[in-house]
């Protein structure tokens, strides 16, 4: 008799799937088929009668039933005949939705659940994605691990991204710019390089990435995407007491929910190489272009690219000077 596995809707489904019929592949039991439930006459019993005949060899069997809550409940009468991990055959019942309403109480604990991946929250994500590279003997660097982190909710996806990473790195390190070049569109990659090359003061890469971004007939995406960047360097520089170890910065950061650590460090870079008085006149700008842009006084993208280059001519002039005075 069968022992009955069920996998539950999430977005690990299909991996956790591949997990496990390769974990039971190793212990000896042959896949003898994937079917879907509604091309199955004879429901459940007909699935413990075709999981009990395999090949003449086959002394233990799979059998994959996808979209099991078709099949509608689990007969009573069955509950008797299920067994445990060592039987000679398992059922894998994929479900499309919860399961829980075809399996009553008795037969409920009769059968093993594949469950979702427990949720990592977003401040343990870098040392997750550090800890699943390691299992994996994949060379992660820190910063790379952060911005994936940062840029990528779906842990599904972040699973995914890291394998793509390793096997175009093979075996040499993955770093930022292997992360910017391969896990984001073009779109997604012109408006990072950009962000990141206004905080390190690159005229020439926010050039080039300014030729991409002005598709858009308005700069005001762009303009919102720079001005939440560079906001934790505005109240760096208007919080930046040192007293109780840098407490009064600690708390004004964590105010706005500035946690993330790639985006906290370009901007802390930001503001070291334009100064404080810089940043501060920068973004009182864009708090004029966002504003005008919703009037019919807009400026557009001359009015941004006039702000935004006052700003990087601060890196070459007196800026630097004054990010130690803040």
């Amino acid at each position: 008799m069968p022992h009955l596995i069920v996998i539950e809707e999430h977005e690990s489904q299909r991996r956790r799937l591949e997990e496990l019929l390769s974990a039971l592949s190793k212990k000896g039991y042959a896949l003898i088929g994937k079917t879907e439930a509604a091309s199955i006459a004879g429901g459940w019993p007909a699935i413990f009668a075709a999981s009990r005949s395999g090949g003449l060899f086959d002394a233990k069997r799979t059998a994959v039933v996808e979209s099991a809550e078709q099949l509608g409940p689990f007969p009573e009468s069955l509950a008797a005949f299920l067994e445990r991990e060592d039987a000679d055959s398992v059922i894998v019942a994929i479900f499309g939705g919860d399961s829980k309403k075809s399996f009553s109480k008795e037969v409920l604990g009769r059968i093993a659940f594949l469950r979702p991946d427990a949720a990592v929250p977003p401040w343990k994500r870098k040392d997750w994605l550090l800890s699943l590279a390691r299992e994996g003997g994949i060379k992660l660097e820190p910063a790379a691990a952060a911005l994936l982190a940062e840029s990528i909710e779906s842990q599904e996806e972040l699973r995914s991204e890291l394998d793509k990473l390793a096997l175009f790195a093979a075996g040499a390190p993955v770093g930022t710019e292997i992360v910017k070049n391969l896990s984001f569109d073009e779109g997604g990659n012109a408006l990072l390089r950009f962000l990141d090359s206004v905080c390190q003061a690159r005229p020439k890469d926010v050039l080039n990435a300014l030729k991409h971004l002005q598709a858009d007939p308005s700069p005001l995406p762009l303009l919102t995407a720079l001005y939440n960047r560079l906001r934790p360097a505005l109240y760096i520089a208007c919080f930046s007491q040192r007293t109780g170890a840098g407490s009064v910065e600690n708390r004004a950061l964590a105010a706005i929910g500035a946690t993330r650590e790639y985006a906290l460090r370009m901007a802390r870079n930001a503001l070291s190489v334009y100064g404080g008085p810089a940043v501060k006149r920068f973004m009182l700008s864009l708090i004029r272009l966002s504003y005008l842009e919703k009037t019919s006084a807009a400026e557009g993208w001359i009015g941004f690219e006039t702000a935004l280059w006052s700003l990087m001519d601060e890196a070459g002039g007196s800026g630097k000077g004054e990010s130690k005075k803040r």
